[in-house]
């Protein structure tokens, strides 16, 4: 913590303060007592947690939820924490009533040793049989397994699963490697076997503390008179290592990644200023040191980009110069088609992100700015707040690094519709401009031969159903951020209809776009959500997601209304008047702005969407 740091983050009146005192921190550098100081102040501050986080174990904990907690508050997010009783990580969550349970975490963080967990085998690991071995960790991985099913079921969390790190000298020393079945193999093959247990499924993650403890050193990362004296398997030098893979786990549960990388190009994206040195002359591809560093760091990008993340360029230069780089060097990784809006000229680059963000029809608060410029990155601060900055390091070769470094772009998976989403842009550019050309509306959208498929959520839809859940702002009625429990648990329900939305058209596949969840109770139908990804806008598919919602109102003699609320938010201005078009009358309205809507059966009315085709489960529709 610098000496004008400590001091501001210290004083912070409140939590809003606090988290931009500590976002210019770099939080390895802070002393134990540093950690502990902030902590304490953080838990002065007033403000409830936007997110619990409970830990359990079988060794003793206590120390890392202070470093989640600042961490956390690093990036803006109030946590929680609950710490659960030594070695009862079992009774907590099969008791209903345990004071886990009560506590209702959003997130359960699981560590486990594996010495105090099997101690016998593990301390006679050189007399076992390698049968005995393979044994051990099977038994091993089916307990974990076993306790995270019953933790699903019993909670609505996502769980962080803690793998086994290996030793870091093996008792068989270097012949460990050459063992039938020895220490490292066992570890490597434990650790793949909770993996592969644990893959796709959308509410268990590894906690890789493996790698964790590997890039921070294994002798480091445990403290041997700590585990004797306090049951300590985690030094407290590691613990803010930790609690920064936590902080990720916790932004991509809670859905937080930022949609767009926007970037500036001389000496980011290659070395040199194109409009003095040429095309030719900026370095950037093998045979060059410095032309391999920002080669690796557009492979980098390239690797954001197949995450879902949008790449997008903003930068002071002749845009002809700019352009003849992607055309005529070959050897760089990134393409022109790799960008989903391109703003080059020599406007101020905060009217560049505006436009790059109206273009996307994203917000600002989406948008992460990367320039080796300081004054740029500077201006962007003052004028777009809102917008998250990188200044680029000094030297190159620590680009790729840097970008690692940021804690914006993580998912718990990515969906086929992540992978696609730099095309559905580009085709969506196309889609503007054939709506430029054709003159009025209504030939326009029959010209695009939208089809649309509304269905019953199956169990492949719900990791994207929860993104949309967690990302969607600008057509959202009420902005519920539901879990990935909740979601499953709406899906099983009796009591409630998860609906999804799929989309395509002339260009290419949208991919899953909306989503309404519809719930009963007694003779009323109750729009509990309903959104729609901004990509989709303008076309009518909202229209037809609500034809669907009233024809389930009339194919139900026992429902006499369907009844939906609109709650404004500073983003959701798009749909404010969507339930008044779609024929709702308005019963209330309360303080805030929140609009309660009704309609009777009597006056429900399908909407014309002649302009493209609609296919609905009508199977589905009749359970």
């Amino acid at each position: 913590m610098t000496e004008t740091t400590k001091p501001a983050a210290l004083a912070a009146g409140d939590f809003p303060a606090f988290a931009r005192a500590l976002a210019e921190t770099d939080l390895e550098r802070l002393s134990a007592q540093e950690w502990s100081a902030l902590w304490r102040r953080l838990q002065e501050l007033p403000g409830e947690p936007e997110v619990r986080v409970a830990y359990l174990g079988n060794f003793t904990l206590d120390l890392l939820p202070r470093h989640v907690d600042v961490a956390c508050a690093r990036e803006g997010l109030r946590a929680g924490c609950y710490v659960g009783g030594f070695d009862q990580y079992v009774q907590e969550v099969l008791d209903e009533d345990s004071p886990l349970a009560r506590y209702r975490p959003d997130v359960v963080v699981l560590a486990l040793s594996l010495r105090r967990l099997r101690p016998g085998p593990v301390a006679a690991f050189a007399a076992l049989s390698a049968g005995e071995r393979r044994d051990l960790g099977l038994e091993v991985a089916a307990h974990v397994e076993s306790w995270a099913a019953s933790a699903a079921e019993r909670l609505p969390a996502t769980l962080l699963v803690a793998n086994f790190p290996l030793p870091a000298r093996p008792g068989a020393g270097v012949a460990d490697l050459n063992a039938e079945y020895g220490e490292t193999e066992f570890h490597l093959e434990l650790n793949l076997e909770l993996l592969r247990r644990f893959k796709g499924n959308p509410r268990v993650q590894v906690l890789d503390v493996e790698r964790l403890a590997g890039a921070f050193g294994k002798e480091r990362a445990t403290d041997a008179k700590l585990v004797y004296l306090a049951k300590m398997e985690w030094s407290p030098a590691f613990l803010p290592a930790v609690a920064g893979e936590v902080v990720r786990h916790v932004k991509a549960a809670r859905g937080l990644c930022k949609k767009c990388v926007v970037l500036d190009l001389d000496n980011t994206l290659w070395g040199g200023v194109v409009g003095e040195e040429g095309a030719a002359g900026v370095k950037v591809g093998p045979g060059d040191p410095e032309g391999e560093a920002f080669a690796d760091f557009q492979h980098r990008l390239k690797a954001l980009q197949a995450r879902g993340i949008l790449l997008a360029l903003c930068s002071k230069n002749n845009p002809a110069d700019a352009l003849e780089v992607f055309q005529t060097r070959p050897e760089m990784p990134l393409r022109l088609e790799d960008f989903a809006a391109l703003e080059i000229g020599w406007e101020p680059k905060p009217q560049g992100l505006a436009r790059i963000a109206e273009a996307l029809n994203v917000g600002l608060d989406s948008l992460v700015f990367v320039d080796d410029n300081p004054a740029e990155v500077s201006l962007v601060n003052q004028m777009l707040p809102a917008v998250k900055t990188l200044l680029l390091p000094p030297d190159p070769a620590d680009f790729a690094a840097a970008l690692d470094r940021l804690t914006e772009f993580e998912k718990t998976a990515i969906l086929e519709d992540d992978a696609q989403k730099t095309r559905q842009y580009r085709q969506n550019r196309e889609r503007h401009e054939l709506q430029l050309a054709a003159g009025d509306l209504a030939t326009y959208l029959a010209s695009l031969r939208t089809e649309v498929t509304i269905q019953r959520a199956r169990r492949e839809d719900l990791p994207r159903v929860q993104q949309l859940f967690a990302k969607t702002n600008q057509f959202n009625l009420t902005t519920r951020r539901y879990s990935a429990a909740e979601v499953e648990r709406f899906a099983a329900s009796p009591q409630a209809e998860l609906w999804v939305t799929r989309a395509r058209d002339r260009f290419g596949d949208l991919g899953t776009i909306g989503v309404a969840l519809l719930k009963r109770e007694a003779r009323t139908l109750t729009i509990d959500s309903l959104l729609m990804s901004c990509r989709a806008l303008g076309r009518g598919i909202e229209t037809a997601m609500m034809n669907l919602l009233k024809r389930r109102l009339l194919d139900d003699p026992q429902a006499a209304d369907l009844r939906a609320r609109f709650v404004p938010t500073p983003k959701n201005k798009p749909i404010e008047s969507y339930l008044d078009e779609q024929g709702f009358q308005v019963i209330a309205r309360r303080d805030g702005g929140e609009t309660l809507y009704v309609l009777k059966r009597d006056d429900a009315r399908l909407a014309d969407c002649g302009w493209m085709r609609v296919v609905t489960d009508e199977l589905a529709a009749r359970r």
